[in-house]
């Protein structure tokens, strides 16, 4: 047994402010994954919320710790592995969790943002709904040639027994408000069941 593709969004040089995926009852685990993400504005976040069916909005509580490392690679390389506090949300009704790190629009060959996201059972009523993420990212820095690699890992849960029937992934600024628009994006959703 293995995961089973369910849907997939993929375009490029559209302007698109959300992408929603339903959420398949028939699976137990959902993965995603993103090959890519690029947005119209710069230093801007792949992030998602998710829906209930008793509730009208994307707006769950969700909760996240995060650790991640670094590498910067020029004419002088350096990196580092850190817990990243200023990435741990605690995400309020109105705003959305990061998916990862941001993507620069300032070089665009040489910026993008990848990774995958399990969610677990989704549709248990009995417990939160846990999640975990890896998303890496490079970026052009003060040129197209000074490059800075950042892989992120987040757990976390949405503080929610209800059923969740449907998730949305947005661009966001570094406070997980909307904001911009998704130019491109490569993101496929597969069930474990």
């Amino acid at each position: 047994m293995g995961y089973t593709l369910i849907s997939r969004s993929e375009f490029d040089n559209t302007a698109t402010s959300t992408v929603d995926f339903t959420l398949n009852s028939d699976y137990d685990e959902i993965l995603f994954v993103l090959s890519g993400f690029y947005p119209s504005a710069n230093d801007r976040h792949l992030s998602w919320q998710v829906i209930t069916s008793g509730e009208g909005g994307y707006d769950r509580p969700i909760q996240s710790a995060v650790s991640g490392h670094w590498l910067y690679a020029y004419d002088y390389s350096h990196g580092a592995m850190r817990y990243e506090h200023s990435y741990d949300s605690d995400v309020s009704h109105e705003n959305y969790q990061r998916f990862g790190i941001s993507a620069h629009t300032s070089y665009k060959q040489h910026s993008n943002a990848s990774g995958t996201m399990t969610l677990y059972k989704p549709h248990d009523t009995n417990f939160y709904k846990y999640f975990v993420t890896e998303s890496q990212g490079y970026q052009a820095h003060l040129s197209a040639f000074q490059q800075y690699l950042h892989i992120m890992n987040t757990a976390g849960y949405v503080k929610e027994t209800a059923a969740l029937t449907g998730i949305r992934f947005v661009s966001t600024d570094s406070s997980g408000d909307q904001d911009g628009t998704i130019k491109y994006l490569a993101l496929s959703m597969y069930g474990l069941e």
